[in-house]
């Protein structure tokens, strides 16, 4: 990778690319990369941010010359985008103003206490690390500092081009006929690897795939109490959120109503 050659704006801003009249700061940058991809390899972090960003303003401004944003394809995008968003950003700030919906240890063991036939395993059940790296060699660096011990969290920043997702699942444990259902071509590996071995590197989609298995959980079994009174707490909190936003919805659509802002026609 070439170096990274350094100007600045007049206002002493460190700019680290231009493409046409778009400019990257630094500070922009920074913001924009992960926490831990900065500790671990601040300058390579940048570099490698400043190379998609390049990328993409160059795509972008190739579709502008194009006019593409004049296209009715762009137009109905658009506008579906921002209903979306809208409708995103309204349930982020409702759930941001209600109460937390936390559950208690006690909630979830009633729970668990009244349900307890629920969570007899009906088939294994297995939680593994899954890494989705966007280069062969991103993700074969990615398996050598799995296989030397670096944290899955660190690696998932570095590498993953889902990182969140990948720290995640590596939490859950996901029922075998289940896991990975739609990379088949990976799944087949959690039948015949053993706890804590690494699968081979498949490309799917583009992408490159590796998973590692973490822990069984036989069929027939109760999985153990600590975890399972974590998964009815997180399932809980889920649920009561869903009703919260559920119930603030309808109140909406009454109000609505009863202000005869609704019309429907046959």
């Amino acid at each position: 990778m070439p170096a990274c050659t350094l100007s600045t704006t007049a206002e002493d801003e460190i700019i680290l690319a231009e493409v046409g009249t778009e400019r990257l700061s630094l500070n922009q940058a920074i913001l924009r990369i992960p926490a831990l991809q900065l500790m671990s390899d601040s300058a390579g972090a940048v570099h490698k941010y400043r190379d998609q960003w390049i990328r993409e303003q160059v795509l972008v401004n190739e579709a502008k010359r194009r006019n593409l944003q004049e296209t009715e394809a762009f137009k109905t995008a658009k506008k579906q985008f921002e209903r979306q968003l809208l409708q995103q950003l309204l349930m982020d700030q409702q759930l941001h103003n209600a109460e937390t919906a936390s559950v208690s240890r006690e909630e979830a063991m009633r729970f668990y206490e009244q349900h307890r036939d629920r969570f007899v395993l009906q088939e294994r059940h297995v939680r593994f690390h899954h890494m989705i790296a966007p280069t062969m060699a991103e993700a074969t660096r990615a398996r050598n500092d799995l296989m030397r011990g670096v944290e899955w969290n660190t690696i998932a920043e570095n590498y993953s081009t889902q990182p969140e997702y990948s720290i995640r699942n590596s939490t859950l444990f996901h029922p075998l006929s289940e896991a990975l259902s739609e990379l088949t071509q990976l799944a087949q590996f959690l039948n015949v690897i053993g706890v804590t071995e690494v699968s081979p590197i498949r490309v799917i989609d583009g992408n490159y795939h590796f998973v590692q298995l973490l822990e069984n959980q036989d069929e027939g079994t109760v999985p153990e109490l600590d975890w399972t009174l974590s998964q009815i707490q997180d399932w809980l909190a889920i649920t009561h959120r869903n009703n919260q936003l559920n119930a603030f919805k309808q109140n909406l659509i009454r109000q609505a109503e009863a202000n005869r802002q609704i019309r429907q026609f046959q």
